[in-house]
C-alpha cells in the first residue's frame, strides 16, 4: 500500500521511526526545490548548491531514524542544508591554505597549477616560502595542527584523535594560527623566507 505525501509528512512529524525509502522519495519531491533554492541563495553557486542539495537529502536518509519529530520535517532538512552550507563556505575559506600546501615533490614544494606564467609561478612559491617561514614561527601546537590540517588535510576529527586533544583545542589553535598567519602575510606582502 502506498502511502500519500500528506501521512507520510504527518507521520513524520509525529516522529514515527518507520521512513520507508518509498516515503522518503516523496519527502524528497516535495522538498527538494525548497532545500535547492535555499542552498542556491546562501551560496551563490548552483553547483555547489545542486551537490549539496543531494548530501542533504542523503543525510536525512541515513540518519532518517534518528528523527524525533521535535520539529518539523522541513525544518530538520533546513537544519542539514544550512549545517552543510556553512561547513561548505569554511571549507573554501580553508582551500586557499590547502592549493598552497598541497604537494611536496621530491622534498621540494610545488604550486599544483601548471597554467601559470613563469612570472605567476615564481609569485606564488615566494607565497609559499613566505607562509612556511610564517609557519615556522607558530607555537608547537599552531604549528602541527595547521601542517595537519592542510598540508595532510586531515579532519578536524583526525587531527584530535592524533594529537589526543578535544575538538575544540584543535580549533582554537587552527583558528589562532590562522590569525597570526594572515596577520604576518598581510605585514610581509610577498616576502620570502627569512
Amino acid at each position: 500500500m502506498e502511502t500519500s505525501l500528506a501521512e507520510t509528512t504527518i507521520a513524520c512529524r509525529a516522529g514515527a521511526a518507520g521512513i520507508t525509502p518509498d516515503d522518503f522519495d516523496s519527502i524528497v519531491r516535495c522538498n527538494q526545490r525548497r532545500i535547492y533554492r535555499l542552498l542556491l541563495l546562501y551560496l551563490r553557486d548552483a553547483d555547489a548548491a545542486d551537490t549539496l542539495t543531494q548530501e542533504c537529502f542523503l543525510r536525512a536518509f541515513e540518519t532518517r531514524a534518528r528523527f524525533r519529530g521535535e520539529c518539523s520535517l522541513e525544518t530538520w532538512l533546513v537544519r542539514i542544508a544550512v549545517n552543510l552550507a556553512r561547513d561548505h563556505a569554511k571549507s573554501r575559506r580553508h582551500a586557499f591554505w590547502r592549493r598552497l600546501l598541497r604537494s611536496e615533490k621530491a622534498g621540494e614544494r610545488r604550486v599544483a597549477d601548471p597554467h601559470l606564467s613563469p612570472e605567476g609561478a615564481l609569485l606564488a612559491r615566494e607565497e609559499v616560502a613566505a607562509i612556511w617561514s610564517a609557519v615556522a614561527d607558530l607555537s608547537h601546537q599552531q604549528k602541527i595542527v595547521f601542517v595537519l590540517r592542510f598540508a595532510e588535510e586531515m579532519a578536524l576529527e583526525e587531527v584530535a584523535a592524533a594529537l589526543e586533544l578535544e575538538l575544540g583545542t584543535v580549533k582554537s589553535h587552527l583558528s589562532r594560527a590562522l590569525g597570526t598567519l594572515r596577520r604576518r602575510l598581510r605585514g610581509e606582502g610577498n616576502a620570502t623566507s627569512k
